[in-house]
């Protein structure tokens, strides 16, 4: 199968949006009159705003990987009311300066009938306007700070920041640490896991010896790294990027901690954060815990599915969940007969969690839908049931970077289940 690449620009700095309807050659420029002879013509604009670009530029990517790959098989299976999906882009930068302008200018060129993305780090800087502007959004990442949204608009798709937080900690629990040293970044999306990590912790008996909260891309952390090493911890619980961990890992090794155990986010599962630590060094140390998937024939599907579009390479985290939140999107304007936002946002709820028949694909639900039939999309990340406030629970997964034939690869350790993480 040929598969025509996005062309990603940030639009909050060259006012500049490049799409393409999926299984085609074409590109479409934001500004042109094409673009909206096009949409009125027969197509929908779907926008994925996230970052590929600045600190976890990796998260942009993954997201636009689902995405396409859900687009392909609806596309495949008809489109959407007779009209087809096209993809626009907007590249937040992961900073909530970029990200407002980003937003704001997909939406006024795009009239895009829905938007996934963006991620825990620039999400809160745009999440009223976009739910003001009564476009269907579904978020990616764990901040917090959406545990208890209000936002009719707005779902999420991943599991919370609370959840991977207690996921970390669990595991870190299991293997038997009883002093922990926490180091985070200063930015918001690390932040909102200190406080779950920590409470998690404290209330199964893992005492904090430390609490650092670092600032990002500094020329070293000597002073922060005496304190953590003088504290004596068993393992580090750790979210920072790629640039920060060169730094401090080199230092942490200078100053004899380099045996210390680390304990990460799903942000240290990058293959970027390996290498900034050095592969040897991360094979020895690092364990990264991350969302997963509890198998079954959804995830099988899309197993098929992203390999087939991506020429043999596996899916990537996340990924899944912006392939789901495509998917349910679909079926939901297809339940509503309508995309138009305001008529179709109540079938959210209604397709995602039943009750229905199980659907594990888009095809098996658009079918079923068009046949006058309930559905209950059952995911490749999980149930994807939302709860009161537009959030999902979600299995996590622990796994540590070996080197296997071919260079340095991601195997799994252990398997976190939500039933697991009851009563932690």
């Amino acid at each position: 199968m040929n598969r025509t690449r996005v062309k990603v620009a940030s639009v909050s700095s060259t006012l500049l949006m490049l799409g393409l309807l999926v299984g085609s050659s074409s590109a479409f420029a934001s500004t042109t009159p094409a673009v909206k002879r096009a949409a009125a013509s027969g197509t929908l604009t779907v926008a994925v705003t996230a970052g590929f670009s600045g600190n976890e530029a990796f998260i942009g990517p993954r997201i636009l990987n689902g995405v396409e790959v859900a687009v392909q098989q609806i596309n495949a299976a008809g489109g959407l009311l007779g009209k087809k999906l096209r993809i626009v882009t907007a590249d937040t930068a992961n900073d909530p300066v970029d990200a407002v302008p980003a937003v704001s200018q997909v939406i006024a060129t795009q009239h895009p009938f829905a938007m996934i993305g963006p991620a825990s780090v620039t999400i809160m800087a745009v999440v009223r306007q976009i739910n003001q502007d009564k476009l269907v959004d579904v978020t990616l990442g764990g901040t917090t700070e959406l545990d208890h949204m209000r936002y009719p608009y707005i779902f999420r798709t991943s599991p919370s920041d609370s959840q991977l937080g207690v996921a970390m900690a669990y595991y870190g629990i299991k293997k038997g640490y009883k002093r922990a040293a926490l180091v985070f970044d200063s930015s918001s999306s690390a932040q909102t896991l200190t406080a779950p990590v920590a409470a998690t912790l404290k209330k199964h008996g893992v005492k904090v010896v430390i609490n650092e909260s670092i600032v990002s891309d500094q020329s070293s952390y000597r002073s922060e790294i005496e304190r953590l090493i003088l504290s004596k911890p068993s393992v580090i619980f750790m979210q920072v990027d790629p640039q920060t961990a060169s730094t401090f890992f080199s230092e942490l090794q200078q100053l004899g901690g380099g045996n210390i155990p680390v304990i990460g986010s799903d942000v240290t599962a990058a293959a970027s954060f390996a290498k900034a630590m050095t592969y040897p060094y991360a094979e020895r140390v690092l364990t990264s815990v991350q969302g997963s998937t509890i198998g079954g024939p959804a995830a099988n599907l899309y197993t098929r599915f992203y390999t087939r579009y991506f020429h043999g390479q596996q899916p990537l985290t996340l990924s899944n969940n912006a392939y789901d939140a495509m998917n349910i999107i679909a079926m939901a304007v297809l339940e509503a007969k309508s995309a138009s936002p305001s008529k179709y946002v109540k079938d959210m709820v209604r397709v995602a969690n039943g009750p229905g028949a199980s659907v594990y694909d888009f095809a098996q639900g658009a079918k079923l839908i068009k046949e006058g039939k309930p559905v209950n999309y059952q995911g490749a990340s999980g149930p994807e049931n939302f709860n009161r406030y537009h959030n999902v629970t979600g299995a996590f997964e622990a796994v540590k970077w070996v080197n296997a034939k071919g260079g340095p690869q991601l195997a799994p350790l252990a398997q976190i289940t939500p039933m697991q993480l009851l009563g932690y």
